[in-house]
């Protein structure tokens, strides 16, 4: 993965962006296109967007959020599941 911080986000031109509520949020699916990454488990708000000077409603959310899909461990889902199975046959 790419070493990435905020700052470099809100300079990058292929990120679209908005600033809502003193906090950044970046559209989901540009962040996913740029660190090469699924991000289907984000937590996200839809905001207004401006892009191409037509107003959209895009899926959004913070770099913290972003950043803890991206540190989750690859097979927790797996676990979390197997426990789960486990649990329901006892």
């Amino acid at each position: 993965m790419k070493k990435i911080n905020e700052a470099l986000l809100r300079k990058e031109s292929t990120i679209n962006k908005v600033q809502y509520d003193k906090e950044w949020f970046y559209a989901i699916k540009d962040m996913a296109d740029y660190l090469n990454e699924d991000l289907k488990g984000v937590d996200f708000i839809h905001l207004p967007m401006l892009i191409d000077g037509i107003i959209f409603t895009v899926k959004c959310a913070t770099w913290e959020d972003i950043q803890c899909i991206l540190h989750k461990e690859p097979l927790q889902d797996f676990e979390d599941s197997r426990l789960k199975k486990i649990n329901l046959q006892s």
